[in-house]
């Protein structure tokens, strides 16, 4: 399987850290999933995958 290096910073490393303790899943499978889900998303939906990313919140009633 290719490697891929990352970079994150140490806020979203911390995170990832405490998520696979709690999950007891290794911060590898956990950024597979991440990067799987993004990769499906975006090949059912596009571009529009992001605009909940980008969009300001809405208010919920």
């Amino acid at each position: 399987m290719p490697r891929q290096s990352i970079e994150l910073p140490k806020a979203i490393k911390e995170g990832l850290d405490k998520m696979a303790l709690t999950f007891g899943m290794s911060q590898n499978a956990l950024i597979n999933l991440a990067v799987t889900t993004m990769v499906v998303k975006y090949d059912a939906e596009g571009t529009r995958i992001f605009f909940d990313l980008i969009s300001p919140p809405t208010k919920r009633k």
